[in-house]
């Protein structure tokens, strides 16, 4: 088992968060695309919707690369009591909610992402090193 076993880990683990937050991105735009009576409005909400899946998709893409598992749908009553107050809210609050949820998932990945680029990095060079040892001598 390598060093970065538990930063794939928790990439992997991330990533789930990540990706089930677009989900949940994805279904509430589209909630409130389906209440909007204003045209535009409700244009632009469809737009996020699709950004939204598109970023689950990539994410999903992401966890296969890592061996990791797609979460399940999100069909819990505590997710669904969220949806129905935030699509009631109207679309400020759901934006701001959204933003906040996605902000959170998206630095965690980050971090994780560059403390496993760290890990890696230090073992390339850990084996370079011990490759030259070994060709050269002490």
């Amino acid at each position: 088992m390598t060093q970065t076993t538990p930063l794939r880990f928790q990439l992997s683990s991330a990533l789930q968060q990540r990706y089930r937050s677009k989900r949940e991105a994805f279904q509430l735009y589209r909630a409130l695309a389906e209440r909007e009576s204003l045209k535009a409005r409700q244009e632009i909400l469809l737009m996020l919707a699709r950004n939204a899946e598109r970023s689950a998709a990539t994410d999903a893409i992401r966890l296969l690369r890592l061996d990791g598992a797609i979460p399940d749908e999100p069909a819990s009553l505590r997710h669904t009591l969220w949806q129905k107050v935030l699509v009631c809210g109207g679309y400020r609050v759901a934006t701001l909610w959204l933003e906040q949820l996605e902000k959170r998932a998206d630095r965690r990945c980050i971090n994780i992402f560059q403390a496993y680029l760290a890990a890696t990095n230090v073992l390339y060079k850990r084996v370079v090193n011990s490759r030259l040892l070994r060709h050269f001598g002490n």
